[in-house]
């Protein structure tokens, strides 16, 4: 006696089980408060700036230090 094997989904089924599985996961989601959004996007941006202006103050330094290395006298 043969088994039926399982029919899978088309195209279009199984894009809706995505998106139906996506939904799903979303409501599981917790999603920051305002304050807590705005604390982070601060701390991204401070140290964004923190860190360009190391970098520059470094190729600065860097860039002085292999001129006058490689300069003629």
């Amino acid at each position: 006696m043969a088994v039926a094997a399982e029919q899978k989904p088309g195209f279009f089924g199984r894009i809706g089980e995505f998106i139906t599985e996506v939904r799903a996961e979303m409501r599981k989601v917790t999603w920051p408060t305002r304050s807590e959004l705005y604390g982070a996007t601060f701390v991204v941006v401070a140290v964004t700036i923190i860190l360009c202006a190391f970098l520059g103050v470094a190729d600065l330094v860097f860039g002085f230090v292999i001129e006058h290395l490689f300069t003629r006298r």
